[in-house]
């Protein structure tokens, strides 16, 4: 049986997040496969990291069709799936929460404007919980009623990535739609998998022998203790943990808090003490990429990263990333029923 080909426009694309799960699924279907015509990013370091790490057949790069508010809808190839994680900081709380009012707020209306004209079959978008929430949930009611009125039937869901086999507390709004003229969603559609119970903490995802320009000082320690009002001791635990840095506490569910760009400061790993002094320091490159769902060990590495890419640079497309595994798990979970 020869498989659907469904072709793939990846707007906001940062590393390829749709990509990656696109690929692990066209390993293991047996009735669709992804196939991506082009995408659409601004920001050279993930340029970079797309580049890197998704092509087309011979090695030839995929076209990056650059800033989405100057794409000429006329001139994109067609495809049949638009996804996107539109800009998230207008309504994310390590964000500016401007909403509407920071001009990256008003971003979905050239993903409508783009799937008006081109009418792909199917979305697929994501954005910060915050969205549908509070004083920005009148802004997610006008992109859900555009949606309609231009011909999909839309649903949404708030996926935890820590319920999906990663052990990092992410929550994220996801959308997926369906023109209407082809169907719509099926009666009783879900749009959330069945959670799966999570068997691997943090210390599986860390390095073995993290570099010791990770880690921070006694005295810069002491600092953080201080401001933090903690005890002398309240770092010596017994098995590597997360510090949630922005609530000021160790997480002993051990699982990580929302990995975030290196600049809002906020991730920190507590190892137990070496000689009666602490052990504390941000995550590598390869733990961001681990817990945003890569397989990085000795025998696999899901991700390349260009050399002229700084820490901050890979942090931050980490942190503004998405987690593949839970894409994967919700992508399968949709075509199922499709």
């Amino acid at each position: 049986m020869k498989k659907e080909t469904i072709r793939v426009f990846e707007g906001f694309a940062g590393y390829g997040g749709a990509s990656y799960a696109m690929k692990r699924i066209n390993k293991s279907s047996k009735k669709i496969r992804f196939r991506v015509v082009g995408y659409s990013e601004v920001c050279q370091s993930a340029i970079d990291l797309y580049n890197a790490n998704h092509k087309q057949n011979r090695g030839k790069l995929i076209k990056n069709w650059g800033d989405i508010t100057k794409i000429d809808e006329m001139e994109l190839p067609d495809f049949d799936m638009f996804t996107g994680g539109f800009p998230c900081q207008p309504f994310s709380t390590a964000g500016s929460c401007k909403g509407e009012l920071d001009p990256r707020g008003t971003l979905y209306a050239d993903i409508v404007r783009i799937c008006r004209e081109k009418a792909p079959k199917y979305l697929f978008l994501e954005n910060v919980v915050n969205l549908c929430r509070g004083k920005f949930k009148p802004t997610y009611e006008t992109i859900l009623r555009i949606f309609d009125e231009i011909g999909y039937d839309v649903q949404t869901t708030i996926l935890n990535s820590a319920d999906y086999g990663v052990p990092q507390s992410r929550q994220r709004l996801w959308f997926f739609g369906k023109r209407k003229d082809a169907g719509g969603l099926p009666e009783n559609f879900s749009m959330k998998p069945k959670p799966i119970p999570l068997e691997h903490f943090i210390e599986e995802f860390l390095d073995e022998h993290p570099d010791e320009e990770l880690y921070r000082t006694q005295a810069q320690i002491d600092h953080i203790k201080e401001i933090h009002g903690k005890s002398k001791d309240y770092f010596h635990v017994k098995e590597r943990l997360c510090y949630d840095y922005y609530n000021r506490k160790i997480r002993t569910d051990r699982i990580c808090m929302t990995v975030t760009p290196p600049n809002h400061n906020v991730v920190r790993i507590v190892e137990p003490p070496v000689n009666g002094m602490d052990r504390f320091r941000k995550l590598s490159v390869d733990e961001h990429f681990r817990l945003m769902g890569f397989k990085i060990n000795g025998k696999t590495r899901e991700i390349i990263y260009p050399d002229n890419l700084t820490y901050l640079e890979l942090g931050e497309r980490a942190g503004n990333g998405w987690e593949i595994n839970v894409v994967t798990v919700l992508l399968k979970h949709i075509f199922k029923q499709l």
